[in-house]
């Protein structure tokens, strides 16, 4: 096949916590879906950049199943913003539940295989990381098409800035130049993957010269993927084939979602792309290449996307700062006051409050293991909960109530439902809604409302191009959102 005829397809990874990124990364709401100051998520930029390097109007999107909705809101959003076309083809490949990168990336290369065969040519990228040099990028994966299309399985490498602890290093030795179209770039063969080094080590490492950032992006066609894989970790092969052949998959004219059952991916080892293939295979080249790559992996690191006072502080939001310095506070909701404090890291989200000195940053994930061994649920949930038909925010909770703030896309409509221990109040504020209350059908407009008993089967619609907007109070001695039973839903949540 003519090379220029061989597709380029952005593969965006997007299934990472981003725990040290708490409270403002949880598990429903993770760091892709972190909003930066212009306005734009992390996600949003991935996909800009995904479709700018790419000739083709094609993108596959691995996530989770319960982030899904999520996603397509942010592609849909872009698209109505004209910064994604509308005939955008879009493949979603669902995963019940997290088993790290190297299934993610295989399932997706099964799919692009089934589709173009073994030399379509994949770019593997993570949805939360910040590229701010595009040109040098798009250079660089032009040259990692190259070598990926030699059967070559390629990998960035970051020219290391500093002696850095927190990210893992790649070790090459040098083995091709680039076509003298692509400036001055190189492909090196990769002698040696390592993790993330103590501070001395580290400092060897970037005093040696050949030692670079793992970037975790990564370029190859899906023959030479799933041929290596097959061979170096037939095991987890094998297993992610089986769930993969077990998937159901739906589509229409611009979107293919393939939802990996929970049974079979549930038994597939849960591994990262470079300890299941690229530590053992002989196949692999870096490019090492100067981006402006950040994976915002930690507050310092989204700090200095905040603007900057004279004191060397970075603020965010409704914050006083006086007597302060060196410190970053992100407040963008509610008011922070911080009075002769020194090298500290302080995030107020409403419902969650951290306040870290600059030093203990990387600990912040420990926090998160705290929560989850006391059965909170504030690493998985944030006060606004996304759901396919819009997302609500709880506003107020106390013993016995729960006040939301309910937003309700246009067209769309909650699941016909039951609760057994609450009831719940409605109150438009804004919009029309259509109301099904134990089948009575009553349309509601602003302030207007009703009442829905407990065990009392209900629906809630917006039948408009608007968004509703409503007021929800809950009263029960069980508040939990485990109390629903569902009788009808158009996104198969039964």
């Amino acid at each position: 096949m003519d090379d220029s005829l061989i597709p380029l397809v952005p593969i965006i990874l997007s299934g990472g916590v981003g725990s040290r990124l708490w409270p403002i990364s949880r598990r429903k709401h993770p760091k892709p879906f972190i909003k930066l100051s212009d306005g734009e998520t992390l996600l949003e930029k991935t996909l800009k950049r995904a479709l700018l390097i790419s000739e083709s109007n094609e993108l596959v999107i691995v996530t989770n199943r319960d982030l899904f909705f999520h996603t397509k809101d942010n592609v849909l959003g872009m698209q109505e913003g004209g910064l994604l076309r509308k005939d955008l083809e879009q493949h979603y490949v669902l995963e019940p539940v997290g088993r790290n990168t190297a299934p993610a990336i295989v399932s997706a290369a099964l799919q692009l295989f089934q589709k173009y065969g073994p030399d379509v040519v994949m770019l593997v990228m993570p949805a939360d990381h910040l590229i701010s040099n595009e040109l040098a990028f798009s250079k660089a994966v032009k040259l990692a098409y190259e070598v990926a299309l030699k059967g070559q399985l390629v990998t960035f490498g970051i020219q290391p800035e500093y002696p850095e602890t927190s990210y893992g290093y790649i070790h090459s030795r040098q083995r091709s130049s680039s076509s003298n179209d692509i400036d001055d770039l190189f492909s090196f063969s990769v002698e040696s993957f390592f993790e993330k080094p103590d501070s001395a080590t580290a400092r060897s490492y970037f005093d040696s010269g050949d030692y670079y950032w793992n970037a975790g992006i990564f370029c190859f066609t899906a023959g030479s993927l799933l041929k290596e894989v097959e061979i170096i970790a037939p095991k987890m092969f094998n297993q992610v084939c089986i769930a993969f052949d077990g998937s159901v998959v739906t589509s229409n004219s611009t979107t293919t979602q393939i939802e990996l059952p929970a049974k079979e991916f549930s038994k597939v080892d849960s591994i990262s792309i470079d300890y299941a293939l690229l530590e053992k295979s002989n196949n692999v080249s870096v490019i090492p290449c100067n981006i402006g790559w950040s994976d915002i992996g930690s507050w310092e690191a989204l700090s200095g996307l905040m603007a900057q006072d004279k004191e060397g502080n970075h603020i965010y939001g409704d914050v006083i700062a006086l007597d302060t310095h060196n410190t970053s506070i992100y407040s963008p909701d509610h008011l922070t006051a911080a009075l002769g404090v020194d090298n500290l890291i302080i995030v107020n989200t409403g419902d969650a409050v951290l306040v870290s000195h600059k030093a203990a940053q990387q600990n912040v994930k420990q926090v998160v293991l705290e929560l989850e061994k006391q059965g909170r649920n504030l690493h998985i949930n944030n006060k606004a909960e996304y759901r396919p038909w819009g997302h609500s925010t709880v506003l107020e909770q106390g013993k016995n109530f729960k006040i939301k703030l309910i937003i309700v896309k246009p067209n769309s409509s909650l699941s016909l439902q039951m609760h057994h221990h609450r009831s719940e109040h409605w109150v438009v504020v804004e919009g029309e809604a259509i109301v099904n209350n134990d089948g009575n059908i009553l349309y509601l407009y602003a302030n207007e409302s009703t009442f829905i008993p407990a065990r009392c089967k209900h629906r809630l619609e917006n039948p408009t191009n608007m968004n509703l907007v409503l007021i929800e109070v809950q009263i029960g001695n069980y508040l939990d959102e485990s109390d629903i039973v569902r009788f009808d839903d158009k996104y198969g949540r039964l």
